[in-house]
């Protein structure tokens, strides 16, 4: 069995340009482990334990879009958390997908993966980066860190890669890796 999802990583030469500023300006104000930047991405679906053999099927039925190059227009603006910012309990970037490719990517995903028995998601797709699950909030200082960065353009981003990927749980975090 390989936990999996879908999902798009974020190129770490952009990530690297704002994300240290985020850590230090949030310092104190969230705790938990922040993810690694090198496991920042965007999540189109996530399917959990899957078996080996079914992954196969997967990459077979999403072929069309995996492992190429997709000319879009997405910003990185923003963040906020989920479910809201009274109760934190993701903390993310908001991604901004005007032309609706991201959408148009995940509900190709989402049909493709219909027909191999994967449930469809009945929440609707919201485009992110996760950054951290906070375990404790200082919800004041924490809405003020967030009026802050309301509007703040993070990254362009023209060119994103669709994968497979395998996520193995360690004590130390998450350990993300294209399949």
């Amino acid at each position: 069995m390989k936990r999996v999802f879908v999902g798009s990583f974020i190129d770490q030469k952009i990530s690297k340009k704002f994300y240290s500023k985020i850590k230090k300006d949030f310092a104190g104000v969230i705790s938990g482990r922040w993810i690694p930047t090198e496991n920042l991405h965007i999540t189109y679906k996530f399917l959990g334990n899957v078996p080996e053999n079914k992954v196969k099927d997967i990459k077979n039925v999403l072929s069309e879009i995996l492992d190429k190059q997709i000319n879009t227009k997405i910003i990185l603006k923003g963040l906020s958390a989920f479910p809201n910012i009274e109760n934190p309990k993701v903390f993310y970037i908001s991604v901004e997908d005007k032309k609706g490719d991201l959408k148009e990517i995940h509900n190709f995903v989402e049909e493709k993966l219909e027909n191999l028995e994967f449930e469809r998601e009945k929440r609707s797709f919201t485009p992110h980066i996760t950054l951290k699950r906070p375990k404790f909030v200082k919800i004041h200082q924490f809405k003020e860190k967030l009026k802050e960065y309301q509007y703040k353009e993070f990254a362009h981003i023209f060119n994103i890669e669709v994968n497979v990927i395998e996520s193995i749980l360690t004590n130390k975090g998450a350990i993300y890796r294209k399949i």
